[in-house]
């Protein structure tokens, strides 16, 4: 290359791009879809070859992977090209392809690149050959009677419980009638009309208007893109909105100082309390006909609006979510090497170009964290699509199916919950990647520093009283709501205020089952509290086996394998394990079952009816598994700040490993343990979508929110009231563990990491 040739930009790359959407365009209008379908290889090849010529010119793949957009941009680009490539979708989305294919391309040579590179670097090193006979000495140095029973068993329960679930849910889902292909069933989710839309009509409209005698009423619905469209739009777009709302609320409440602060930081954890069903109600409420924002609308400009559908559910749930990134990236800001941004400032960067160069990449894991856990809980939540009865939607479909009255799980179900899965996983997956792609390590002089903490001016003040403030405020109102309700201060109709009605009477009769509705309810709040205490036990048992040997043994494959499976439950959505244990269940209870005319049912098996069919065994056994990741992470933290040179001390001295691990780590931890139980506890007797699906197999040993959700959808007037004292009783229960976790033993509430 010679010195005065111009090394090419990402300004080449793009125009690469443009060029191959527009080709895209014209080829697409010119040509039946068949011929253009058949043409667009071509399409490719020349993004490739367009590729290979920039990097030829000296192109430099670095820039793409080492820039924090670009390589955001890369990373989501390529999610989009497999899925817009799977489902066969043409038209705009595909020419968009086609615009940010050659980025994607570039950033994947860049990748490939550095990995061959990394291999042939880990390989010279293996050049230096190590004893066998000292690598198994070192492998096994740590390793004792009761260490390998704790590997044994935590890899045991694990697979057990966690892996060959999902593995039976993957054969069902490869079960097809004689003559078709094996993979059928994904093709029918990825090509049938009622999974993914290609062709819409005049009718198809994000909003319709409604006249009315009041005026008109604009009902804001969404577009239905089909199920799988559905669930993965909506998932990104309240992803996406929550981590706006959340990084601006995080970044004002870390770095400025002014009068209610502290105000605003406990309105901002508000909406973390959860409360199934009846805070999306009262979001109905607020978004609905007769609500407040309607009459502001009404009042300014004569019309009224109305949020219902898949605008309603991803409404719900960015109020209800948003927090998590709140957490996650305050926590990120909070502790960000103050003279990291100084030396930026120093170089000449200051507002937005110190934000977006320096603290939003430095807070990257934390935001990142707390991105990736609201597109998981999106994609699983029940409670919003049941309160806008929308059904176009993953979750809402794997429910109906199992606790339809035929009782049996269709394989094409049991593959939509393999997409469902596969969605969360490479969601997780791939922002944990993209998270590791980079370090984070900040170098200071030692000890804790004061994080750069600004005072507002009067036009400060102003912003965030004028905006900040209602902002928050209102993501609160659905949790205040609840309270109001509880207490029929809230009226369930209208958001009217009657404080003149206000009385105790449906919080009393939940316990003491004085009316129809609430007759039941004590049993399902006992059922609640002990299948919740019962959980808590047994993934403390597992956690601490589990976690001790993450944190105490180097064994390559088993430790790395054991700390994955604690782990990756929190990116199981709910109905997936709901869904894997039918199938575990239902096979392991097969045997049993008889013959057509004398049916003998297992007590394990879902088929067996109310009668015989022990759910509390399955639901404590569910909850244990899939809340381990919040339990193992507060008991690994622990066992990181206990040296093992106090161990070891111990073990010189004679002691066993058992005495040592129980009369000295686990006293010195007891806070974290209390800790890790009490978020568990909380996250198992709010648990939705396990609970509703496993507890209708069998009412009477249903928890509370089956029940929540039962008199909800029962659609009477005193039956929302119940459910909404029952939603009070949720958020005393997560007031207390989170003021014994902060205040009493001082530790860090939040959600998980990645």
């Amino acid at each position: 290359m010679s010195l005065n040739q111009r090394i090419p930009s990402i300004n080449d790359l793009l125009f690469g791009g443009f060029i191959l959407a527009l080709s895209s365009f014209i080829l697409y209008n010119s040509l039946s879809l068949k011929d253009y379908l058949d043409i667009e290889v071509f399409l490719w090849v020349g993004a490739v070859i367009w590729c290979l010529w920039l990097l030829k010119r000296g192109f430099d793949p670095a820039r793409i992977i080492y820039s924090f957009s670009w390589s955001f941009v890369s990373i989501i680009g390529f999610v989009y090209i497999v899925f817009i490539a799977l489902l066969g979708i043409t038209g705009f989305p595909r020419h968009f392809l086609f615009f940010i294919l050659p980025v994607v391309v570039i950033a994947g040579i860049g990748y490939i690149g550095s990995k061959i590179a990394f291999l042939r670097v880990r390989r010279r090193g293996y050049r230096l050959k190590i004893p066998f006979k000292r690598r198994v000495t070192t492998a096994l140095f740590k390793l004792d009677t009761l260490m390998i029973v704790f590997i044994i068993v935590s890899l045991a329960v694990l697979t057990l419980f966690l892996i060959i679930p999902v593995g039976l849910m993957f054969l069902h889902a490869f079960k097809v009638m004689p003559g078709e292909p094996w993979y059928s069933n994904f093709y029918y989710i990825f090509t049938r009309t009622r999974y993914v839309r290609r062709f819409f009509t005049p009718a198809d409209r994000l909003w319709t208007v409604q006249p009315t005698a009041k005026g008109p009423i604009i009902k804001i619905t969404g577009i239905n893109y089909g199920i799988l469209v559905n669930s993965l739009l909506n998932a990104t777009v309240v992803a996406s909105v929550a981590t706006i709302l959340g990084v601006i609320v995080a970044f004002i409440l870390a770095r400025y100082d002014f009068r209610g602060k502290t105000f605003f930081r406990i309105l901002a954890t508000v909406p973390l309390f959860i409360t199934p069903f009846v805070n999306a109600y009262v979001i109905k409420l607020l978004f609905g006909p007769d609500g407040p924002i309607s009459m502001i609308t009404q009042a300014l400009f004569g019309f009224r609006i109305m949020f219902t559908s898949l605008a309603g559910v991803a409404l719900a749930q960015i109020m209800a979510f948003y927090p998590i990134v709140y957490l996650n990236a305050y926590s990120s800001f909070i502790n960000i090497d103050p003279s990291m941004e100084e030396q930026a400032e120093n170089l000449g960067a200051r507002g937005l170009r110190l934000f977006f160069t320096v603290t939003l990449p430095l807070a990257l894991p934390g935001i990142a964290a707390g991105s990736i856990l609201v597109f998981i809980f999106s994609l699983e939540d029940l409670g919003a699509p049941i309160v806008f009865q929308e059904r176009n939607l993953m979750s809402y479909q794997i429910f109906s199916s199992l606790i339809g009255e035929a009782g049996v799980v269709t394989p094409e179900i049991a593959a939509l919950g393999i997409v469902l899965l596969g969605l969360a996983v490479v969601g997780f997956l791939t922002i944990r990647s993209y998270v590791g792609m980079r370090a984070y390590a900040m170098i200071s002089r030692g000890g804790r520093w004061n994080p750069r903490i600004r005072r507002f001016s009067w036009k400060g003040h102003l912003i965030v009283y004028l905006f900040l403030l209602p902002l928050i405020l209102f993501t609160a109102m659905p949790q205040i709501g609840v309270v109001l309700m509880a207490f029929n201060v809230l009226s369930i109709r209208g958001f009217t205020i009657q404080p003149e009605q206000a009385t105790p009477k449906y919080v009393v009769e939940i316990f003491t089952g004085g009316s129809a509705f609430a007759r039941e309810v004590p049993m399902h709040i006992r059922n609640t509290i002990v299948y919740a205490l019962s959980a808590v036990l047994l993934a403390i048992i597992i956690a601490i086996i589990t976690a001790y040997v993450v944190s105490r043994t180097r064994i390559k494959f088993v430790t790395p394998t054991l700390d994955t499976l604690a782990t990756i439950p929190i990116a199981i959505p709910g109905l997936v394990v709901a869904l894997g244990y039918y199938f575990f269940f239902s096979e392991l209870a097969r045997v049993t079952r008889g013959t057509l005319l004398e049916p003998v049912f297992s007590p394990l098996d879902p088929a067996g009816g109310p009668g015989v069919f022990q759910a509390w065994i399955i639901l404590i056994i569910a909850y244990s598994i899939r809340k381990l990741p919040f339990v193992a992470r507060a008991i690994y933290a622990g066992f990181q700040q206990v040296h093992e040179a106090l161990e070891e001390a111990a073990l010189n001295l004679g002691a066993r490993r058992f005495k040592v691990l129980s009369s000295i780590v686990l006293p010195m931890i007891v806070t974290n343990i209390v800790s890790g139980a009490l978020i568990g506890f909380i996250y198992i007797s709010t648990e939705v979508s396990t609970s509703v699906t496993i507890g209708s197999f069998n009412s009477e040993q249903a928890p509370m929110t089956w029940y929540m959700m039962n008199i909800y959808k029962g659609g009477t007037t005193e039956g929302i009231q119940y459910v909404a004292a029952m939603g009070f009783l949720l958020i005393v229960f997560q007031l207390i563990a989170v003021t014994i976790v902060t205040l009493v033993l001082k530790q860090r509430y939040a959600f998980i990491g990645i």
